[in-house]
């Protein structure tokens, strides 16, 4: 990752690192714990359906807030536009 590298490229190859050591960790505990994971696929649905539906409510709120953020951003550039300069003419 030289200096070319994007920082939206780099925050791509972290997320999907993340998202291997996530499963791994994942693979590892259900192979641990087999019994567990085959007596109770319901509660361990649901609970993955939550950890899902929080994870797309959290998505959602940032997308408010970057649009409430680039709105404050054009309603402040548009009122500062509008000042006189400072400096004598």
């Amino acid at each position: 990752m030289g200096p070319a590298t994007s920082s939206r490229s780099r925050a791509t190859r972290l997320a999907l690192l993340d998202a291997f050591t996530a499963g791994a960790g994942l693979g590892y505990l259900a192979h641990e714990y087999r019994e567990v994971v085959v007596a109770n696929p319901g509660i361990i649905g649901l609970t993955l359906l939550l950890v899902f539906a929080s994870g797309y409510l959290v998505r959602m709120a940032l997308r408010a807030l970057r649009r409430a953020n680039s709105r404050i951003d054009a309603i402040f550039a548009d009122e500062l536009g509008k000042k006189p300069s400072p400096r004598p003419p």
